[in-house]
This record gives structure tokens, sequence and C-alpha cells, in this order.
């Protein structure tokens, strides 16, 4: 009994807090920028899902495995003034736009996109 609990409190100290993810407010991209070949920055009344200290912005890394997909549906989205929705799973900093302790909504390889009506 006492070697399961000690087995129990040594696995436990190697966990940690998982974070789940949220969508986006559907909301029409109203500006979209190109970031140094790192990704784009879409902006729009998206919201704050992932309790970021930046809101209303959502940064798609171009790392992401369906990165050319995802940035050909954020201009469809744009240029017909359709809605979307993103899921985001992390804040992250986007150095570029801000300081590394300012954090962004981030699309990571993760998340999702919806084109909505």
């Amino acid at each position: 009994m006492k070697n399961s609990v000690m087995l129990c409190v040594f696995l436990m100290s190697f966990t940690h807090a998982v974070k789940a993810g949220n969508w986006t407010k559907a909301a029409e991209p109203s500006r979209i920028d190109i970031e140094r070949g790192n990704g784009v920055m879409v902006y729009g009344t998206f919201g704050n899902p992932g309790a970021c200290s930046t809101s209303n912005k959502v940064f798609i890394e171009k790392s992401h495995p369906q990165y050319d997909k995802i940035y050909a549906a954020v201009l469809t989205a744009f240029t017909s003034n359709k809605k979307i929705t993103i899921y985001i799973h992390e804040c992250k900093p986007v150095t570029w736009y801000a300081v590394k302790e300012t954090t962004f909504n981030t699309l990571t390889s993760a998340g999702a996109i919806n084109i909505t009506k």
C-alpha cells in the first residue's frame, strides 16, 4: 500500500495543467497582415477565446501543416465579407507587433478554421 501511494505521488509530480481550446466569435476579417514570413495576423471582432493579453486579433503560424489552405480561406472570407471562426489553443507572443510579454490568440497545428454564412 505504501509503495502504491509513493508511486501515485511520484507520477502526479510529472503532470501539468492542460488548457483546452475555444472558438473565437464569428467575425468578418477586417484586416490581414503578412508578418515577415512567419505567418499572418487576422483582425476582426473575434473576442479573446484564449484569454490572451490582446483580443480581436488571431495569428496564424506559417508552420501550420495546412497554412496555405487556411490562408486561402481567410482571404476568401475577407474578399467575400464572410464570417469565420477560429479554434484557439494557445496565447503566444508575436514580437513584430509587441513585446514578448504581449500575447495573441494563435492558431496552431491543433486548431481549425470555419467559414460561416
